[in-house]
C-alpha cells in the first residue's frame, strides 16, 4: 500500500510538471536538467511571466529598466519570506557579504525588461572564493511597484532555495539604484515632463520642424490675424 501511494504521488508530480511546462514555450537547458522537485518550483516561479528568464535574448534587456525595489521589499523577501537573513542580521546590513559585494563591484550586467506586466532582472556575480571562475547568473521577478516575487541563482546549490548571497547581491544593487536615482537632479536623467492629459503621444521631430514660438507670441499673432480679417 505504501509503494502504491509513493508511485501515485510520483505520477502526480510528473503530471504537474508537464502541466507547468506546457505554459512555458521554451525552457532553458538549465531548467530541463533540474531534478523534479526543484524543477517544479522553478516552473511555478516563472509561470506568471510565461517565459524562462534564461532564454530571453540580451537585446530585450535595458540597464535602465529596473524595478523600484526599496528596503522594505528586501526585508520582505530576504527576511520574512525566505528567512535567508534574520532580523538582527538585516539590521546590520552593511556587514553582510552580499552588501559588501555590491560595494566592491562583484556584480556585472545588471539589466531588466518587462514581461507580462512584471519586471525580470538578470545579473551576473563573481564567486566569493574563486574569482577566476565563470560568472554566476541570477534572475529576479518583481512587480512594477518593487515587490519581489521570486528569484533564482543558477550557479550555487544555495540558490536552489531561491535565496543566496548572489540573489541578495542583485537585490541590494537594485535597491541602491532605486535610492540613488531618487536623489538625482532633473538634469542628471533623461528629459521628463508632465504631458497634458489630452495628449496621447508626442512624436519625434527634427529641431528645424518644431515651432518654438512662445504661447504669448502665438496668441498675439492670432489676434493680429483676426483684426486684419
Amino acid at each position: 500500500r505504501l509503494l502504491l501511494t509513493m508511485d501515485s504521488s510520483k505520477n502526480e508530480r510528473g503530471l504537474l510538471i508537464e502541466e507547468l511546462c506546457s505554459k512555458i514555450p521554451i525552457l532553458s537547458e538549465y531548467c530541463v536538467k533540474l531534478n523534479d522537485s526543484v524543477k517544479r518550483r522553478y516552473l511555478e516561479n516563472i509561470a506568471d511571466v510565461g517565459v524562462d528568464p534564461v532564454t530571453i535574448p540580451d537585446q530585450q534587456f535595458d540597464t535602465e529598466c529596473l524595478p523600484p525595489i526599496e528596503v522594505m521589499d528586501l526585508l520582505s523577501y530576504l527576511v520574512l519570506e525566505t528567512s535567508f537573513y534574520t532580523k538582527e542580521q538585516f539590521k546590520a546590513y552593511k556587514s553582510l557579504e552580499a552588501y559588501n559585494f555590491v560595494v566592491s563591484e562583484f556584480l556585472t550586467s545588471i539589466q531588466g525588461c518587462i514581461v507580462a506586466g512584471k519586471h525580470i532582472v538578470t545579473g551576473k556575480g563573481r564567486h566569493s572564493q574563486r574569482m577566476n571562475d565563470t560568472l554566476i547568473s541570477v534572475w529576479v521577478v518583481a512587480e512594477k511597484d518593487g515587490t519581489v516575487r521570486s528569484a533564482h541563482c543558477l550557479g550555487c546549490k544555495a540558490g536552489l532555495s531561491e535565496s543566496c548571497s548572489h540573489v541578495a547581491n542583485v537585490l541590494f544593487y537594485v535597491e541602491a539604484w532605486t535610492r540613488i536615482r531618487g536623489q538625482l537632479a532633473c538634469t542628471q536623467v533623461k528629459c521628463l515632463w508632465l504631458v497634458p492629459s489630452f495628449v496621447k503621444d508626442v512624436p519625434y521631430a527634427k529641431i528645424r520642424d518644431i515651432n518654438l514660438t512662445s504661447s504669448r507670441k502665438l496668441k498675439a499673432d492670432l489676434d493680429k490675424k483676426k483684426s486684419i480679417a
